[in-house]
């Protein structure tokens, strides 16, 4: 037979507690930037940066693809 500790232990193991509640509250958009908002300014430069960067990541891609895909295609060619 089991000590009543024991089955006082068990019992308590089985509960499984409820999660806490956080209180929500509306992210502010100018200054949390940890809840995916991003001001307009980042917004700003991610967009210059994407259109500088863009045409030069392309290229190099298309450069990329076209060095590995050449050796395969030669033979057939």
């Amino acid at each position: 037979m089991a000590d009543p500790e024991e089955k006082s232990n068990e019992s308590a193991e089985a509960q499984i507690p409820e999660p806490v509640k956080e209180p929500t509250k509306a992210p502010d958009k100018t200054t949390d930037l940890t809840h995916g908002t991003t001001s307009w300014r980042e917004e700003a430069y991610m967009t210059l940066g994407i259109v500088y960067y863009g045409g030069h990541i392309a290229h190099w891609v298309w450069l990329q693809v076209h060095e590995q895909l050449f050796p395969l295609v030669q033979p057939y060619v």
